[in-house]
């Protein structure tokens, strides 16, 4: 009885060691979408942009192998949601994504966003100076992305006006292209976004402007977002290479 135990723990030990795991050393599969400067696919369809070569650094410096992926936005958050083995690049930290993902430390940080609109209508918004105001008067109405943050702090005041806010699903150039058209009156863009935004959609930059609210003091952070199935030890290590390549991003908040 007992060499027969013996060797059922035995065959039991060496299952366990041939079965599949998950390692830190396995390539790290890194979902983005199209979003200049930030990320986007160049025309051989790698992947490249301001987060995209910063993310690079890190990784390399971190030992992980990163796949990058083009995936929309809405199936990014489903993949990280579904607990797929994954990674995405440059998300704000909400508490809402704390309760289903891992974040990173920051790895970039925003100029604060303005609101970004025709220049013709630029007598309709001279009357604001914060965006709260230009919210609670109820006569200009706000484009977005359906399913973006912009960060805890914009995500609460927005939350109560939704009746003003014209939810789309599209990218920033379809935004631009829908400003143009009347959809809605404006939407919040960084400064460091414009230039690229406004090439992409193939537009005069004449045509618009951007006004800074004086109750949006700062960017948002950016974050590399992880399912809770990646590996927390990788987590770190990227963490770690985070420090080592750009610094604690923490302390300029």
């Amino acid at each position: 009885m007992r060499a027969g135990l013996w060797k059922i723990m035995f065959r039991l030990l060496a299952a366990m060691f041939l079965l599949p795991s998950v390692s830190p050393a396995q390539p790290l599969e890194v979902l983005y979408f199209e979003y200049p400067p930030y990320y986007h696919a160049l025309p051989d369809g790698r992947a490249a942009g301001l987060i995209v070569d910063l993310a690079g650094k890190v990784f390399s410096k971190a030992g992980v192998e990163a796949e990058f992926r083009f995936v929309p936005v809405k199936r990014i958050l489903q993949d990280i949601q579904t607990g797929q083995p994954v990674a995405s690049l440059g998300w704000f930290k909400t508490p809402e994504r704390e309760e289903f993902a891992r974040f990173s430390l920051p790895i970039y940080i925003n100029r604060p966003v303005g609101v970004f609109f025709l220049r013709e209508k630029e007598e309709l918004f001279r009357p604001y100076a914060t965006l709260e105001a230009l919210m609670a008067s109820g006569k200009l109405r706000m484009g977005r992305v359906a399913g973006l943050s912009d960060g805890p702090q914009i995500d609460a005041m927005l939350a109560r006006y939704p009746d003003r806010i014209v939810q789309v699903t599209a990218d920033s150039v379809r935004l631009v292209k829908m400003l143009q058209t009347g959809r809605f009156d404006f939407f919040l863009l960084p400064p460091e976004e414009i230039d690229v935004l406004l090439q992409e959609s193939q537009v005069p930059p004449e045509d618009f402007a951007l006004k800074a609210m004086s109750d949006i003091p700062q960017g948002n952070s950016r974050h590399i977002i992880y399912s809770k199935t990646v590996d927390e030890a990788l987590i770190r290590r990227v963490d770690d290479a985070i420090l080592s390549e750009i610094g604690d991003l923490t302390a300029k908040q």
